[in-house]
């Protein structure tokens, strides 16, 4: 199934005016090479990163690497997991890079990069502003620094699903490359002198339009509207969230309240969750008991406390609700373990595991985690959760 990537990443477009201007080259098979260069006597060596044959305003990849056969290095040869010491844009002004992480515990690399508004490059094409247009000549992007850790051959891939031991939810093909919203099909070609790493090539085929929102998903009834209506997806350490398919920050300028999980439970913070559920909430300061009112049922429950009302009958759970972040702070935000106040509140709680992800939708249309409409959503989801678009809001 092709994941539909490209209605996100056109708003994020839009959000920060990088649209081409309108006679824009349309976006076509791209070429993305990455030429590493052979190792000097501490193993360290470069890895040039080059486009051909697009035309394009923005671009999203992930690599994995074998951290048994190579490493990121800073330019004096220490390991780094900081994207600007091991990563030394070539764009002489006309690309910012954003959403850039390194992974070291998965072998991970993510970086973004977009066309500074008002800026534009070319090779062997007319310049445009917007746009970046290459041809044969190729336009250089980055410039790598990887160390070999043995006497194995390196291995550094695209991280794509199916093909690599890691790869990201938010974008399981590994790449793209896009102008005016449109996603071009991608080849990476990565090549390694032969005594130092093997090479590879991976196609990315460029994704499906995204289908309209009143269009029911394929082999299903309901609209991707109707899947998203009343429904909240969190995901663990990310302060974004989405609320019926728009991002939402979840306290604006405090980046360290997300949702977690301790004790085999999943928190969540009550007010803002629970508000938008279509629910009331208040606060008993004497007391530290949040009150959650909706559709007529009324739950308490009390910090730091195992026992918890509905409608003033007794339960227990198993982790009582606390507080996040410094006691001291001025404002400290109260988390409740979100399974036994949805279930309370006759909402559905699914947990996916392989993304850390809480989906709260309407118990009579509780999201199905194998469903293929859900699945899609939820790629969607990650994606506009991810750096990409919170590097580019900022």
């Amino acid at each position: 199934m092709k994941r539909r990537t490209l209605g996100l990443l056109l708003a994020v477009c839009l959000a920060v005016g990088l649209l081409a201007p309108a006679g824009a080259a349309e976006a076509s098979g791209a070429r993305v090479l990455l030429e590493a260069g052979k190792p000097d006597a501490d193993g360290c060596f470069t890895v040039a990163m080059r486009i051909y044959n697009a035309a394009f305003n923005a671009f999203q990849f992930v690599l994995w690497y074998d951290g048994d056969t190579v490493r990121p290095v800073d330019a004096s040869g220490q390991e780094t997991q900081r994207f600007s010491a091991f990563a030394q844009p070539e764009d002489d002004g006309w690309m910012a890079a954003i959403g850039t992480a390194i992974d070291p515990e998965r072998g991970l690399i993510d970086f973004t990069g977009y066309v500074t508004p008002g800026q534009g490059a070319a090779v062997d094409a007319q310049p445009q502003t917007g746009v970046a247009v290459v041809g044969e000549g190729g336009l250089d992007l980055f410039t790598f620094r990887f160390q070999k850790t043995g006497t194995a051959p390196a291995v550094i891939r695209l991280a794509a699903r199916g093909k690599t031991e890691a790869w990201q939810a938010y974008l399981p093909e590994g790449g793209a490359v896009l102008n005016a919203g449109v996603s071009a099909p991608v080849t990476l070609e990565i090549v390694f002198p032969e005594e130092t790493g093997a090479s590879s090539v991976t196609e990315v085929a460029a994704p499906e339009p995204p289908a309209e929102p009143g269009t029911p998903a394929a082999g299903g009834s309901m609209t991707r509207a109707e899947r998203l209506n009343g429904t909240v997806i969190l995901q663990i350490g990310n302060s974004a969230a989405s609320v019926e398919g728009i991002r939402q920050e979840i306290y604006p300028g405090e980046p360290g309240v997300t949702a977690y999980a301790h004790d085999g439970r999943t928190f969540v913070p009550v007010r803002f969750v629970a508000e938008r559920l279509g629910a009331d909430v208040g606060w008993e300061n004497e007391t530290r008991t949040v009150v959650i009112r909706r559709d007529g049922k009324t739950v308490r429950m009390t910090v730091g406390s195992l026992e918890y009302t509905v409608d003033a009958a007794p339960f227990s759970m198993d982790a009582p609700a606390e507080f996040s972040g410094d006691p001291s702070a001025v404002h400290q935000r109260t988390m409740v373990p979100i399974r036994f106040v949805a279930e309370a509140l006759g909402i559905d709680v699914k947990w996916d595991a392989a993304t850390n992800a809480v989906i709260l939708s309407p118990a009579d249309t509780p999201w199905d985690l194998d469903g293929a409409l859900e699945q899609e959503l939820l790629a969607d989801t990650l994606l506009m959760l991810s750096p990409l678009v919170s590097g580019l809001l900022e």
